[in-house]
């Protein structure tokens, strides 16, 4: 009968008397006679044993190449949102540049507001070619906590109390995401008093 060598460690209980340190020999190698088939059986569970371990290290590489590759596209993707802001900008860098370089003795304040102007147009033209409106609410709409920030309580009688007063500052969205919100005086509760 073919004999199989294998390794064979003898497990000790531990027990008060055992040093834990002192269990450091070497496993005894003992001779097994095997049987043919079982010889068969043991030499295709480790060639099926290898294939797994080689399939593992496979895919283990696999994973950290896509990980790499996903690490670069999002860079690139974000680098391509942001050039795409960046050049519609341009356009307004122009028109800052144009306004600048006219001749100061002789431009009127009408044309200056009107330069200032068609350069806000461009801003608001190129902001909005990302998808990013303005958050414009008016007197008397409900104020809500997702969209406004409440700067102050003001007394108003012919606006509801938790109802927007006045607009302090517009605010600015991208799809739902609330860029900044619109600051608003909201209506203070009336006394019942009064």
């Amino acid at each position: 009968m073919p004999k199989r060598k294998q390794q064979h460690e003898e497990k000790l209980q531990p027990s008060a008397e055992v040093d834990p340190e002192a269990q450091t020999e070497p496993a005894e190698i003992l001779e097994i006679e095997l049987s043919e088939a079982a010889v068969e059986l043991v030499e295709r569970l480790e060639q099926e044993r290898d294939e797994a371990l080689a399939a593992r290290q496979r895919a283990l590489a696999d994973f950290r190449n896509y990980q790499r590759r996903a690490a670069q596209s999002e860079q690139r993707a974000v680098q391509g949102g942001a050039a795409g802001v960046v050049r519609s900008l341009l356009a307004v860098v122009d028109h800052f540049d144009l306004a600048l370089g006219q001749d100061t003795e002789q431009i009127t304040v009408d044309q200056l507001l009107g330069g200032v102007r068609i350069v806000r147009d461009e801003l608001v033209k190129a902001l909005e070619s990302h998808g990013v409106q303005r958050i414009e609410p008016v007197r008397g709409d409900e104020f809500d906590p997702n969209r406004h920030e409440a700067m102050m309580k003001q007394p108003a009688d012919d606006v509801e109390p938790n109802h927007i007063v006045c607009v302090l500052q517009l605010g600015y969205q991208m799809g739902d995401l609330v860029l900044r919100p619109a600051k608003v005086a909201v209506a203070a509760p009336q006394d019942e008093d009064d």
